[in-house]
């Protein structure tokens, strides 16, 4: 692998807001008298950009609201959460240092709308790390498709094979994958068999670290 690009997804990557997500959407849906589960959040809409979670649900339950006027009241709810009680994932900071210093570029590709992306750079002090960031809000079709992390590799003027992804769900795995990109899964549930086609699998970014690092000193050993 010759990678020049570390391209990170967003939720539950750099910042510990999956569950503030599915908060956010059960909050919502109460409103309409509906009750939902985290678990059902996490098998229907884990990944997906909230203008699909929003139709997820209204079709699901049939809801007397347009999809975006839910969105946005599901957007507002999670901003609100993620500004609250938003913290970064560990070793986040010792995975952009890392990068950094290994002369990557860095880039972000997520599903989250550009408001979401705001309060989570403002939040964590993100802006500086980063090189690229692109949103599936800009393009067609969000995760599983591979468009927003085709859109970031034009962005940094590389082709797919040249950027390494770090997932942590299944919809962005797939997306990366169908992009041609080298995806490391980086959650507490990488070994899944779901992910088995991975480059490589950490439970988190202090880890991976540690696994990239031993592979460049082994390779500097072998030149």
């Amino acid at each position: 692998m010759n990678a020049k690009a570390a391209v990170f997804d967003m939720d539950g990557v750099i910042i510990d807001s999956e569950a503030l997500w599915q908060s956010a959407q059960i909050m919502s849906l109460a409103e309409f008298g509906i009750a939902i589960t985290h678990d059902e959040c996490e098998q229907l809409t884990m990944g997906r950009r909230s203008d699909e979670i929003a139709c997820i649900w209204q079709e699901k339950f049939n809801l007397d609201i347009h999809p975006s006027l839910l969105e946005a009241d599901i957007l507002t709810r999670v901003v609100s959460l993620i500004d609250r009680y938003g913290v970064a994932m560990e070793g986040l900071y010792e995975a952009l240092n890392y990068f950094r210093r290994e002369g990557y570029k860095i880039a972000l590709a997520t599903s989250s709308a550009h408001r979401v992306i705001q309060v989570v750079f403002d939040k964590l002090g993100l802006w500086k790390y980063f090189d690229v960031i692109s949103s599936a809000a800009d393009v067609e079709r969000g995760k599983p498709d591979p468009a927003v992390y085709l859109a970031t590799a034009k962005k940094l003027a590389l082709n797919p094979e040249q950027c390494l992804v770090i997932e942590d769900s299944a919809n962005g795995f797939l997306a990366a994958q169908r992009a041609g990109m080298h995806t490391w899964v980086v959650t507490a549930q990488c070994h899944h068999k779901k992910f088995s086609q991975a480059a490589g699998h950490c439970r988190t970014l202090s880890e991976l670290v540690t696994v990239l690092h031993a592979q460049h000193a082994i390779s500097c050993m072998e030149i």
